[in-house]
């Protein structure tokens, strides 16, 4: 508890285990994994919950971040936007991963548009027309 290297260690583990939401993982389990793993998903899960207790314990804390309400009110506040970038993605996950899903075939750029940017960011933003995301938006699914 005196150790500052060791205090500031435990209160980075904290922060992590308030930021997990093993709710979220479950839905994940459920949507994304065969079932076949969800077992390793709940013993997962219950380690969480294990160590998540042993790293209270070792604070000297009831809750996680007790001894930062400033935090833990930051984390709280932004839960609601998280949570729900998290279940959409999963869904979307989810829909993209059907092998039954087909993607419609979106036409590129407009001529005019093309004309009236400059080259270089004509060439950085390029469209896959078999997606029905926006550039980028693939890769930021997959966080």
């Amino acid at each position: 508890q005196e150790w500052p290297f060791f205090r500031v260690s435990i209160d980075l583990i904290e922060m992590v285990f308030a930021k997990a939401d093993p709710g979220i993982a479950s839905l994940y389990d459920k949507l994304l994994v065969s079932e076949d793993l969800w077992s390793f998903g709940e013993r997962l899960r219950a380690n969480y919950e294990e160590t998540k207790s042993l790293v209270l314990q070792v604070a000297g804390h009831r809750a996680l971040l007790e001894g930062d309400p400033y935090l833990r009110q930051r984390l709280l506040l932004r839960d609601s936007y998280i949570t729900t970038l998290n279940v959409c993605q999963a869904y979307t996950l989810k829909q993209i991963r059907d092998p039954n899903y087909h993607v419609k075939v979106r036409p590129h750029l407009s001529k005019e548009y093309m004309e009236t940017t400059s080259k270089p960011a004509a060439e950085l933003v390029k469209l896959n027309p078999t997606s029905e995301y926006a550039p980028g938006l693939e890769d930021t699914l997959i966080l």
